[in-house]
Formats: C-alpha cells, structure tokens, sequence
C-alpha cells in the first residue's frame, strides 16, 4: 500500500480512539475467579473489564482483567510478560480461564493514567518518555512487543514513577491496539514489529506535549532562563517524535535503546540525533546548560561588537583626516616647489638657502606619505631646481675667475 493511502486524518484518529474505547454498558456477570475476590469495577474498555480484586492466597490487592471472551494464548502471553521484571513495567502475577472468560492479575497502580496527568512542560512529557522507553527497550531485548502503547496504558504513581501496563496482551487478545496509535504497517495488516511500539510511543509523547502547551508557556515566565528560552526555541523534542512516527518504519530510530538516547540527550540539554547539529543550535544547548555563562558570552559579544564598532568609526574618521592632511601636504609640497623656482631671483645666495628648506620640508613630507606622487614628484623639482641652481654658482664662479685672471684689479699706491 502506498504512504498516502495508510495515513490517516486527525478526524479519523480521533473517531478511532473513541471506537476503541467503547466499553460494553450492559449488565455484566462477574465471574467467579479461584483464588480472587472481585469488588469494585475499576474500568471498562473494548477489551475487558477491569476489577479491584482481592488475591486471597497472598492476602494482596491486584487489578483482574476479565476479557470479554476465551482467547487462545493468552495464558501463555502473560507467563511470558510475568517475566518481565522492570521498574517501570506493571507486573502480570496470574492469568488463566474462567466460565469461557480469559483473565489475568497484574499489579494494582494507585495513582492516574497518563491521559489524566498533567504536565506542566514537554520536559516532563519527555521525563516520562525515557521511563515509557526504558520500559520498552527492555522488553524489546527481551524479545516481547508492547503492541498497545497509549497513555491510557501509563499509570504514573504519586511519586512520579510511569508504569506501563497491558504489556503484549493486545495481540492475543487480538484486540490488536488502538488505532489512533497504531503503526501504519500495523494499519496495513502487517506484523507489528518493534518499530511500532516507537511510533505509538511518539504519538503518545506529542499528544501529551500538545496537552501541556499551554501551562508550560506560562512555566517559561517564571524562569530566570526565560529570555534566552525565547531567543533560542527548541525544535529537539519535535524532531524526536518526529522521526519516531516516520511513515516508513526504515526512517524511524534503529532501536529504542537509540529514541531513550536521544530523549536523555534533550533533557541534557545536548545535540539529539533527530536534529543534526549547527554552530548556532550547539550554543543554544550551551545556553540551556549554562544560562549564566551563556548570558556573559552574549554581553561580552555585545561589548565587543560595540567596541569593534567604535574603532571602525575612528578609523575611518582617523582615515579621512589623514586623506585630507595627506591632500593638504601635497598641495604644500607641490606649492614649494612652484614658489622656490620663482622668489629671489635676483638674490641668488639666498636663493640656495630657501630651496634647501623647501628640499628638507618636501623630503619630510615624502617620508610621511611615501605613496604620494604629487608630493614625489614635488621633491623631484626642487632637487631639480637645486641641482640647477649649483650649475649656476659653479659657472658664475668659474667666470669671476677667469675675470680676476685678465683683468686684475689695479694695485693701490703707499
């Protein structure tokens, strides 16, 4: 069967649900069970009914199932779930057959069912998913399937403590599981495999998520992690369920040893497999961690941000003023060199000593802005100019001489 023909609307999830708990109303005979006392109807479904009984043998209370009809293994089945010893697994004590009825005794749970229980945040849905998957991925080891996964099937004690309940009895009752939690391999009539108890464990985490959204917003208010709550959502435990109730059981986790991995690792605060981690999400967990070292790295980004962005401006502003001084330089130099070359002409010796100041003023210039090349070429004329202006004493000097040798300056009388 194609995905799109084995998905199902929430519409006829919900209608599938309330079918599967329609319990029979009429008057039921109470069997009469050796060893047991039953009193008080404690709940009906499709299945069964469930009654407080009394084990007269061990003078203890237990919950007794009585299924509506003789089913073939059941006794069996609830040998083999009577093995499973799990802290978090509802302990099967009897089981057996009475006036064409199958029954079975199992540990009596005081506190409420999932269904019932509040839950103040997906932290705690997800608190209650490692013990529902611890359950799981040791009967699975065990080679037993759950098939029946619900959270009409959790029972949490007034000490917080899940059990799960109904341990592998849905297939030999051949009640099969509810619907609305029930695989699409299942739906298509396949075998369940442990794939399935994974994804009826993943509905029934989002289901309670959903029902907890809002009292865990107001939660977050009260935490004095709440902004940092805010400015990084966590997505980790959506990807969790997600990946559990994938159409394809092949995209689900590979065990439910890997789902309780991941679900520790949200409650950690640290990457899951479900959501591949970036640099952004691995300082959102860091954040969630350590919401106080996390705050002081955010303040000291902000102050360095802000320090970056006060020496970025200096130095572009610093950058201007030295463009505008290098301008202005250049235009000196470019005016010493035009002036040099034109004052004292007719003073030539103070002329050498003016172009020498100007030489050393340009020269200092061209050390300050060395890439300039008006200011270079402004010290190219002027040691131009020097160097013509030497040509000039040296000739001017040669021709005095050559004066002072034919025409010598007459002697003075004593």
């Amino acid at each position: 069967m194609n995905e799109p023909e084995i998905q199902l609307t929430d519409a006829l999830r919900s209608l599938a649900a309330e079918l599967d708990e329609l319990g029979n109303e009429a008057e039921e005979h109470v069997p009469e069970i050796p060893d047991f006392r039953l009193t008080d109807v404690l709940g009906r479904g499709g299945m069964g009914t469930v009654y407080l009984a009394q084990q007269l043998s061990l003078g203890r209370e237990v919950a007794l199932k009585v299924v509506n009809c003789s089913v073939d293994g059941i006794v069996d089945e609830a040998r083999t779930v009577a093995q499973l010893h799990h802290p978090h697994i509802v302990q099967v004590y009897a089981a057996g057959t009475a006036q064409d009825q199958s029954w079975f005794a199992m540990e009596l749970m005081r506190g409420k069912t999932a269904n019932h229980s509040p839950f103040a945040s997906t932290e705690d849905v997800a608190r209650l998913g490692v013990q529902i998957a611890e359950a799981l991925a040791y009967a699975h080891r065990c080679g037993v399937i759950h098939r029946d996964v619900k959270p009409s099937n959790i029972f949490i004690g007034e000490n917080g403590m899940a059990k799960l309940g109904d341990f592998g009895l849905a297939n030999s009752t051949g009640d099969g599981g509810t619907r609305r939690y029930m695989a699409p391999e299942m739906l298509d009539g396949c075998k369940a495999p442990e794939a399935s108890d994974q994804y009826a464990l993943g509905v029934t985490l989002q289901e309670l998520a959903h029902k907890g959204k809002q009292l865990e917003q107001l939660e977050t208010t009260k935490t004095s992690c709440s902004m940092l709550s805010k400015l990084f959502p966590n997505s980790d435990f959506e990807a969790i369920c997600a990946k559990a109730t994938a159409q394809d059981p092949s995209r689900r986790y590979e065990s439910m040893d890997a789902m309780l991995d991941d679900l520790r690792r949200f409650l950690a605060n640290k990457p899951v497999a479900a959501n591949p981690p970036s640099l952004f999400r691995r300082f959102r967990l860091f954040a969630r961690r350590n919401p106080l070292a996390a705050s002081g790295i955010v303040a000291a980004s902000l102050l360095l941000a802000a320090f970056v962005a006060a020496l970025a401006i200096g130095y572009i502003r610093t950058s201007r003023a030295l463009a505008a001084t290098e301008r202005e330089a250049a235009s000196a130099a470019q005016s010493l060199a035009m002036v040099v070359t034109t004052i004292n002409v007719e003073n030539q010796d103070k002329r050498d000593a003016e172009i020498t100041r100007a030489l050393t003023v340009a020269e200092h210039l061209a050390e300050r802005f060395p890439e300039n090349a008006e200011i270079a070429d402004a010290v190219e004329e002027l040691k131009a100019a020097r160097d013509a202006h030497a040509r000039f004493l040296e000739r001017r000097g040669s021709a005095m001489r050559l004066q002072h040798r034919f025409h010598p300056a007459p002697r003075r009388e004593q």
